[in-house]
């Protein structure tokens, strides 16, 4: 560029009458360059950095280190890296560049080497020439004599490395499958069985999260939804069972106080149950299970939130056996909930699945947790054990994979076939055997 001469040299040392041979033999005129010539070496194998790694930046990563906020990079050696901020998660891959980069520290550029001043001159030399005529002026010059021109000064700069990769960063889900399993077999079954409990596999939330490829906000929401309790520093899943006694517990005490439905008192609630189960895991419940309605004389009051204790309670049914009876298994659940709370079929939407087809109807508890991970695996069992799927029922086994690119629609329309029933759009398996 004609800014100022970048010369490479392998050995040896340039010296002004060496950069001004190549100046004269790219036929280039000193007056159109700065007077600091760098001269770029290569450095011996034994002193090169290979440690260095380029990644290319958003404007929002790189604000964010600007910041001085931390980047994360996670995985295992069995995983594909991720890059995590405080609340989000980057897909990292290696890409190839059409041009090798080359890394200089301390490289000088623009108004450093005096270039803001080189261009200001030249313009007014020739503000109305045109490219072509400055092209002509500056091959004419080259053959004029530098005489009596300032010694150039040369800078020599060694190259830290030379790339032919970066790290590009896409955005991408938490990776959050993991979390589950890390806490499966640490699951809290009531203080008479800790003693079943291997303790070298509880973990804290530092440990959770250095082992979990999500950043914080995303950790933070996961443990939320998954329940997932605080239990003496320790984060534990409840045994079903555990939590079906403790809840129930709480229900009861709705009769037993006479309670209007939002009108569940947390005090009351955690003074009688404070013997039966540690404290910790009655506010962890009670906060997953109500919410907040009215507030009277200072005293805040709440009610359960009605589908969510349905849904739990129609799992414990669907779990004592396998096929229902649909019309019994309905009675059986409405006599299981509290009194003015309503249960209703789509409440059992990604808990059970309805097979109407048969005489008599029946029902039968279906996790999504309980289906493989693999997408293609995935849909592969769902339309074996159901062959035609509504939107509605297939969403909350499929969601985990959805993108803000790439929703459930569009999921279905990539792994099945869409096709319609009885005036419903249902879809099917893409490849019938």
């Amino acid at each position: 560029m004609k800014c100022q001469e970048v010369c490479k040299c392998l050995l040896g040392e340039r010296t002004p009458e060496d950069v001004r041979k190549v100046i004269k033999t790219a036929k280039l005129h000193e007056s159109e360059l700065t007077e600091i010539t760098q001269v770029l070496r290569f450095p011996e194998a034994s002193k090169r950095n290979d440690n260095l790694r380029l990644m290319k930046l958003d404007s929002y990563l790189l604000k964010y280190i600007e910041d001085g906020k931390q980047l994360v990079f996670k995985g295992d050696p069995d995983e594909n890296v991720v890059l995590c901020t405080d609340n989000k998660t980057y897909d990292v891959k290696e890409a190839e560049t059409s041009n090798s980069l080359l890394l200089v520290p301390d490289l000088l550029f623009a108004a450093s080497t005096g270039l803001d001043m080189t261009i200001a001159n030249h313009s007014m030399e020739g503000d109305s020439d045109s490219s072509f005529e400055r092209s002509n002026t500056s091959l004419n010059k080259s053959t004029d004599s530098d005489d009596g021109r300032p010694p150039r000064t040369v800078v020599h700069k060694d190259i830290a490395n030379t790339f032919f990769t970066y790290y590009e960063l896409k955005p991408c889900k938490p990776r959050l499958l993991k979390l589950s399993r890390l806490l499966e077999s640490v699951k809290f079954q009531g203080l008479e069985l800790e003693y079943k409990i291997d303790k070298s596999k509880l973990l804290n939330y530092d440990a959770i999260y250095d082992l979990v490829q999500a950043s914080h906000s995303e950790l933070d929401c996961e443990l939320r939804k998954i329940q997932a309790i605080n239990i003496d520093g320790y984060y534990r899943l409840l045994d079903f069972d555990y939590e079906f006694r403790v809840l129930s517990y709480m229900l009861d005490l709705i009769e037993e106080n006479s309670w209007p439905l939002d009108r569940i008192s947390k005090e009351l609630t955690m003074d009688s149950l404070k013997d039966l189960a540690p404290t910790c895991i009655i506010e962890a419940l009670f906060g997953f299970y109500t919410v907040e309605t009215i507030n009277e004389d200072g005293v805040q009051y709440f009610q359960y939130k009605e589908d969510k204790v349905c849904r739990f309670l129609a799992r414990v049914l669907l779990k004592s056996a396998g096929r229902f009876n649909l019309a019994e298994f309905m009675q059986a659940w409405r006599d299981s909930v509290p009194e003015g709370m309503t249960t209703n079929e789509s409440q059992l939407i990604g808990i059970a699945i309805v097979d109407k087809t048969t005489t008599p109807q029946v029902i039968w508890g279906f996790s999504e947790s309980d289906l493989p991970e693999d997408i293609n695996e995935r849909f592969r069992v769902l339309f074996h054990t159901k062959p035609k799927w509504t939107v509605a029922e297939i969403t909350p086994y499929i969601q985990s994979y959805a993108t803000e690119k790439l929703n459930v629609n569009a999921l279905l329309t990539k792994h099945a076939r869409a096709s319609t029933q009885n005036g419903v759009r249902v879809f099917s398996a893409k490849h019938m055997n």
